[in-house]
């Protein structure tokens, strides 16, 4: 007999034959040939003979362990089913000419009779929990089939005479039954099985397939035909519990049937004797096998079982010259049991899923061992190593596409929060790295891309393994993966997500990504990535490097904030001006007189705008338009749209959002573009005249656009007396801020006599220039209005006049006595001169004489003698201090101190016992001592001694000037500035001395 070769065959299932213990022996077991009916309940194998009795083995060493008289004499046990895990046990019996009888054991009481009941035959018989009796007309037809339900509250049995009657009601607790005809036809019944609503019952005929309805009044008449063509052969039909379908064999295989049609066809072409339903999706099939052979023939079964659900076979076993009388059933163990006409007991056991797999590996057949692995919810090292073998096996035959993808799948089964734990049960990185090296040949490049495109959308893949992700993109030129990742990006360097976890995108090494991709060629996908990573200088660069879309990038440009703009536009303003002047000017505009408000859209990501050269007609309009900043402001209102014009005009008006930086940033960017940086000057200048600049850049921006005016002369011959007029304007405008040294420089270099002019004129003081005017011409009078007018505000000037009267003696001849007298006070109350310097002066006349000095010198000499003497009196009167305050600490120090006081100096109360006296003179009782807490400074060193509480401060005022005039011959920094600030420094020196600043070290006293 060959198997169909559609399925696999395999040895899933472990039997052992059992040999009946009492074998040939007079009293035999399960091997007794009058055997009528044999089944297993949760703990016992209970099998009834011809005379009625019922055995109980038991089922880990099969013995005997009870036996009992069932029915009266005459009656014969043919079926026998177990109420689904428990010890309940249904027995059915039949006798000729009487109705059959059913009755339910509880094996648990039966085996806890004593032993002269269990063998008390009018005893047992009696034993049963419920008893039913079943009428069939004249009981003259044997019973084919036999089923109930699990709560065993309707029984239904099947007979040879083509009847089916149903017995309902609640056996297990004996209250009674009715039973009733269902179904009646010619042909014989062959199996009943209830479906799950336990209303309808299939009921299979030897050449019918129906359903009849369990309830209510049918007349005998079925619920649905499912089939009338074709019948069932005895023990060829069985029920499947999970899913209430109706599974019957034939020669050609098996059909599957729900209760309203034929639900599935499974092709088994092979001779069938019996099937029966195990668990899960088994399905055990019975074949009896006829093989010629000389000299007779002998007869052989083939036990089958059928995984219905992979299409294999889990199981075969052959047994030869015997043939199975009955199959049944462990639903506890699981376990199957067939009994052979021999008397031999075979029993099935499915062998551990874990072996099954291995046995299934062993024969290279990974898709059913995966199979497996999924119905019975292996874990995923299981299946992570199912696949990871299939992959390997892939590999070696070369389906290096396979190959991959089961790598793939190993992937998914790995856990990306265990996968650097000790706790996984496979090292992520090892298994990358290994794939890594099986795919890295050049052929083989598509196929590493495709795991580490799955490794990096699971979430597995570190920094390293998307960077060769990437190259493996340029490699094989998938711009589109190429977008969708960089799309995919998520970048993000808030605190907050920083402490979840570092991201592999965040450890990338996007310098080098960029440098890749810029040797690919792919300078979009570098904008994009850069755009991601927020990098405008990089955009910047490579937009005008590398593509030369000048127009989107002033889009570009147009749209950033100002810190960044400010910072392209030094690096970049050179080349832009080169490619798009008046664009470019305008955004310099702008940016430098704050009125640069980013755009909300740009065109970065657009095609290619075109910077078009303008007509020749135009050319000499633009010329024009760069001729100054009234001229440039005019042009673009001509060129712009209403819209725009209307926001350059709110722009314009509205006041500055942020600092104005310092325009010279980019004055080095406009080398060969003098026009343009002439128009950048003067929308500074006007600029700062509006929002009142900072003066050093205005003086900045005076100069270089002064300097700017000079060369145009040299540029432009034809306009020199324009740009002149506008050099001499600018200079004239802002005589005061601009630099006169500067001036002179530049009006020198380009040969500017007016400006030389004006610088020299413009290098001395206002005043002093005005007083040097009149000292020029001799007007002695013109000479004392200045110094009247402004000698207040700038004091030199009284003695520049004083060195003017006495220069010649026209001069000095015309000054009075009274003029000199008002000179020498002011030189006097200013401290411009000293008396020496003033001698000097007027001494430098033969004609001066003392008497125009004679007054100011005796007033000095009497001054300085009031002086003296009062530094003489303050001499004497610290000696006096000096001599008396040593006397006194000599006292102190050596003679006793004599106490006269007889009140408490705080309390004012009579001093008494225990009291304190100071040197001070003051005494206290203890106990107010005590009350004044006295806390000392920082600087004080901790004492026990008491401290005068009256005298306590000013000891701590003395002290601490002690310590500030000790301290201050370390503070150098402070007597040299009050050494360069004293008129007389002599005198600040000797107060240092005085404070003791060249004392070695503070007293302690």
């Amino acid at each position: 007999m060959l198997l169909p070769s559609t399925w696999r065959q395999f040895q899933l299932f472990d039997f052992l034959p059992v040999r009946d213990p009492n074998y040939k022996s007079t009293d035999p077991l399960f091997s007794d040939p009058q055997l009528t009916a044999i089944t297993s309940t949760q703990t016992y194998i209970a099998f009834a003979t011809q005379d009625t009795y019922v055995k109980l083995l038991t089922k880990d060493n099969f013995t005997l362990a009870r036996s009992f008289c069932a029915y009266e004499p005459g009656y014969r046990i043919t079926f026998m089913k177990p109420l689904a895990h428990s010890n309940l046990l249904v027995t059915l019996a039949e006798k000729q000419n009487s109705p059959a009888v059913i009755k339910v054991w509880d094996l648990n009481k039966i085996m806890n009779l004593d032993a002269a009941s269990a063998g008390s035959e009018e005893v047992t018989i009696h034993k049963y929990v419920t008893k039913v009796s079943v009428h069939d007309g004249a009981d003259f037809y044997p019973i084919s089939c036999f089923a109930f339900n699990d709560y065993l509250t309707c029984i239904a049995l099947g007979y040879t005479n083509g009847r089916v009657i149903i017995v309902r009601g609640d056996l297990l607790r004996d209250r009674g039954s009715k039973q009733r005809l269902v179904y009646e036809s010619v042909d014989p019944v062959t199996s009943v099985h209830f479906h799950k609503s336990e209303e309808i019952l299939y009921v299979t005929t030897t050449s019918k397939i129906l359903t009849v309805l369990t309830t209510g009044r049918n007349d005998g008449k079925p619920l649905r035909v499912l089939s009338a063509s074709s019948g069932v052969a005895l023990g060829c039909a069985d029920m499947d519990t999970r899913s209430s379908r109706l599974i019957v064999a034939n020669t050609d295989g098996f059909k599957y049937y729900n209760h309203v049609s034929k639900a599935q066809v499974v092709n088994f072409t092979l001779e069938k004797k019996r099937i029966l339903r195990l668990s899960k999706d088994y399905l055990l099939v019975i074949c009896p096998i006829e093989e010629s052979s000389a000299p007779g023939k002998n007869a052989l079964t083939k036990i089958l079982i059928l995984d219905m659900s992979n299409m294999h076979i889990s199981f075969s076993l052959t047994i030869p010259n015997s043939t199975i009388s009955h199959a049944f059933f462990s639903s506890a163990e699981n376990d199957v049991f067939l009994l052979s006409t021999d008397g031999i007991l075979y029993k099935l056991h499915e062998k551990p899923i874990n072996q099954q797999v291995e046995m299934i590996l062993q024969r290279d057949l990974f898709s059913i061992a995966l199979n497996l692995a999924d119905q019975y919810n292996l874990d995923n090292e299981t299946r992570f190593r199912i696949n990871k073998l299939h992959a390997e096996n892939l590999y070696e035959h070369q389906d290096f596409d396979a190959s991959v993808s089961k790598y793939i799948d190993c992937l998914h089964l790995t856990d990306s929060k265990k996968n650097s734990t000790k706790d996984s049960f496979v090292d992520v990185d090892d298994f990358v790295i290994h794939v890594i090296k099986r795919f890295k040949e050049v052929s083989n490049i598509s196929n590493m891309t495709r795991f580490l495109a799955s490794l990096y959308e699971l979430n597995l893949a570190d920094s390293d393994h998307l960077t060769l992700l990437l190259c493996c993109y340029c490699k094989l030129k998938k711009t589109s993966e190429l977008d969708a990742f960089i799309d995919s990006l998520e970048i993000n360097d808030s605190p907050s997500d920083s402490q979840k976890g570092d991201s592999p995108t965040r450890n990338l090494n996007f310098p080098l990504i960029i440098n890749l991709f810029k040797e690919c060629g792919y300078f979009k996908q570098v904008i994009r990535l850069l755009y991601k990573l927020n990098h405008p200088y990089m955009i910047v660069e490579v937009q005008m490097n590398e593509l030369n879309q000048f127009g989107n990038c002033m889009s570009y440009m147009k749209s950033l904030p100002i810190d960044e703009l400010l910072r392209i536009l030094i690096a970049f303003s050179k080349d832009l001006l080169d490619y798009m002047p008046l664009e470019t000017t305008e955004l310099l505009i702008n940016v430098f007189t704050g009125k640069y408000k980013p755009e909300a859209n740009h065109s970065l990501f657009d095609e290619s705008l075109s910077e078009s050269s303008p007509q020749e007609g135009s050319k000499d309009l633009i010329h024009n338009a760069i001729s100054s900043y009234t001229a440039f402001l005019g042009y673009l209102s001509r060129n712009v749209p209403q819209s725009a014009e209307n926001s350059i005009l709110e722009t314009t008006d509205s006041e500055p959002t942020y600092l104005p930086p310092r325009p010279s940033l980019v004055f080095p960017c406009f080398v060969n573009h003098p026009r343009e940086f002439v128009v950048f000057l003067e929308a500074c200048m006007d600029t700062f005249e509006k929002y009142q600049g900072n003066t050093s850049d205005k003086k900045d921006l005076l100069i270089t656009l002064f300097e700017m005016y000079l060369s145009m002369c040299k540029e432009e011959p034809e306009k020199t007396d324009e740009w002149l007029e506008k050099a001499r304007n600018l200079m004239y405008d802002n005589a005061k801020l601009v630099d006169v040294s500067s001036i002179l420089l530049i009006s020198h270099v380009y040969d500017f006599k007016e400006g030389e002019a004006f610088a020299k004129q413009a290098s001395m003081d206002f005043e002093e220039g005005l007083l040097r005017m009149a000292q020029t011409t001799g007007d002695l009078k013109a000479a004392f209005e200045v110094v009247n007018k402004y000698g207040k505000k700038k004091p030199i000037l009284y003695k520049m006049m004083l060195k003017f009267i006495v220069s010649s003696n026209e001069i000095f001849k015309q000054a009075t006595a009274a003029d000199f007298r008002l000179l020498l006070d002011e030189i006097k109350s200013h401290k411009i001169a000293t008396t020496l310097e003033i001698i000097n002066i007027m001494s430098s006349n033969e004609n001066a004489n003392l008497g125009l000095v004679k007054d100011f010198l005796i007033e000095y000499i009497s001054q300085a003698n009031k002086e003296i003497s009062n530094n003489k009196k303050l001499i004497q009167s610290y000696e006096g201090e000096s001599t008396k305050n040593s006397f006194k600490l000599t006292e102190l120090t050596t003679k006793p101190v004599i106490f006269q006081s007889t009140k408490c100096s705080s309390c004012e109360l009579k001093l008494d016992f225990p009291l304190i006296h100071f040197k001070c003179k003051h005494s206290y009782h203890q106990r107010c001592l005590i009350e004044n807490i006295y806390i000392p400074s920082e600087n004080e060193k901790v004492d026990s001694k008491p401290k005068c509480p009256l005298c306590i401060n000013e000891l701590q005022s003395s002290r601490a000037l002690r310590e500030t005039q000790f301290k201050s011959k370390d503070n150098y920094d402070v007597f040299d500035m009050d050494l360069n600030d004293a008129t007389d420094r002599f005198k600040v020196i000797t107060e240092y001395l005085g404070k003791g600043v060249m004392e070695t070290e503070l007293p302690n006293k």
